[in-house]
């Protein structure tokens, strides 16, 4: 779901909820809500911000007005700005849990990561569902060098959210990366038997699962896992260059030397240097046409 999803949905449920036992001033302000939310939808952000402005002018208790105030200023890149809405939010009502978690990804783009670990904290402590609030403080505790409350919250990402691809990705390339290689194959091949089918979800998670594989020393398990990945996504750059790397490792030079060409014939200037560079020597070292 994206943001304006996200804010049209909320704007409905708003509006059912309170029915027709409301102020006159309520009402004003919910109409201008509803006009603002139909113009962000339509990308009229300048005039949606204004709509939704007056609309918490008119009735400065309408929590609803100021949350989808703060969705059209993330759009606009105004996280300042968005950071005060949700905060007005919050001050006329607490107890919501997505608009601390809002309010955490908002403190996330602004890189106050000890707000964002509090907005995201305080999300869980209403709503221990909020699948997404965990995996952001995962990311949080790893930008603040806390890996194993990262690993924490990322299995808990998994756990509330067992469909939640990316948080699979997450724990397995930081169980990797702390060199807890058998823990990141279990997560990532749990991922694959979740995932869909034929995506390129299930592609990235494949070429992961090889790195792991790669680094154990398992080349055959590596070399499958880069092919199956390449089956499903022949555009993935870094599997091409996986699996002639891997291919080099197990000295099966002419394999070696298709995938790393390929690698270099499709990189294209936005490839890291030392890539290009790495895959360019180890095709000289192998020599050949």
């Amino acid at each position: 779901m994206n943001r304006l999803q996200a804010l049209s949905v909320g704007l409905f449920t708003f509006v059912f909820m309170i029915g027709g036992n409301c102020s006159r001033t309520r009402v004003e302000s919910i109409n201008r809500m509803n006009e603002g939310v139909v113009l962000a939808a339509q990308k009229q952000y300048v005039q949606a911000a204004e709509k939704l402005e007056s609309a918490t002018a008119v009735d400065p208790t309408n929590d609803q007005a100021y949350w989808n105030l703060a969705i059209v200023h993330m759009e606009m890149h105004k996280f300042e700005r968005a950071r005060e809405d949700l905060q007005r939010a919050i001050d006329v009502n607490g107890d919501v849990a997505g608009y601390h978690e809002k309010l955490g990804t908002v403190l996330m783009e602004l890189e106050n990561w000890e707000g964002a670990q509090r907005a995201f904290a305080r999300a869980i402590e209403l709503d221990e569902g909020l699948f997404k609030a965990h995996y952001k403080l995962a990311q949080v505790h790893e930008r603040l060098d806390n890996p194993q409350e990262a690993l924490r919250e990322y299995t808990l990402a998994v756990q509330t959210g067992p469909r939640f691809i990316e948080g699979y990705r997450s724990l397995g390339r930081l169980y990797a990366d702390l060199d807890y290689l058998d823990e990141a194959v279990q997560v990532l091949q749990s991922g694959l038997q979740v995932v869909i089918e034929g995506t390129e979800d299930e592609a990235h998670l494949h070429h992961l699962l090889g790195t792991v594989f790669q680094q154990q020393g398992d080349y055959d398990a590596a070399v499958r896992e880069f092919r199956a990945a390449l089956g499903l996504m022949p555009s993935l750059r870094e599997a091409l260059f996986a699996l002639g790397w891997t291919y080099s490792l197990q000295d099966n030079r002419e394999e070696a030397r298709r995938y790393l060409k390929r690698y270099v014939d499709t990189a294209g200037g936005d490839a890291p240097s030392h890539y290009i560079k790495a895959a360019r020597d180890r095709l000289n070292d192998l020599g050949g046409p």
